[in-house]
């Protein structure tokens, strides 16, 4: 932390590029943790401006993944992301359809959220619909992961309980809408490659 706290002192307009660079790498590489990138961000710019920086970062990470699954197809996307499901899905939704649903694994499927760009590459689905859907997916959960963190960052304990228990909200909808099948269908796929 002292050494981006450094480099914002230091060069206060490369600051925020850098953060949506850094941003966008954690979705690019899936192993890399998003959540602690937004607690950087929170804490280095505030919730309004982390929010707006932590967003265009997300959205550039997903276009990119996105980009890179359609440039490299199923050996790179094989590496990182379920492609039985990829198929089960693009055979069954409409262009629509699969809007709302990629709205919908984005609002709830935080632990999925970086394979879900790779996966959406090799569907058929246009990039602006994707762009448009991973925006209204990923704004309410950047909102109440910005907003209170910048609570738990600035009003102490209460409001850093609220917001860990707000997570674990998250996360229990995650376990109850049942789409940690999906990330056993991307285990069984992962197994099935070695």
């Amino acid at each position: 932390m002292d050494f981006f706290k450094e480099l914002i002192l230091t060069y206060p307009t490369f600051a925020p590029v850098l953060f949506v660079i850094v941003r966008a790498i954690s979705i690019v590489i899936p192993p890399v943790p998003g959540v602690a990138m937004d607690l950087m961000g929170i804490w280095a710019f505030g919730w309004v401006y982390g929010f707006i920086l932590g967003e265009s970062g997300t959205l550039l990470g997903s276009f990119v993944a996105f980009w890179l699954a359609r440039k490299f197809r199923e050996p790179l996307v094989r590496r990182v992301a379920p492609l039985r499901v990829v198929e089960e899905w693009e055979g069954k939704y409409s262009e629509r359809q699969k809007f709302w649903a990629l709205v919908g694994i984005r609002l709830v499927a935080i632990p999925l959220f970086d394979y879900i760009s790779f996966a959406a590459g090799l569907t058929k689905l246009k990039w602006t619909t994707f762009l448009s859907s991973t925006l209204v997916g990923t704004l309410p959960t950047m909102f109440i992961l910005y907003y209170f963190g910048d609570l738990a960052f600035n009003k102490g304990l209460y409001f850093g309980v609220a917001f860990i228990a707000g997570l674990f909200v998250l996360w229990l909808v995650y376990k109850k809408m049942n789409l940690g099948r999906y990330s056993k269908l991307w285990k069984k796929d992962k197994e099935s490659d070695l």
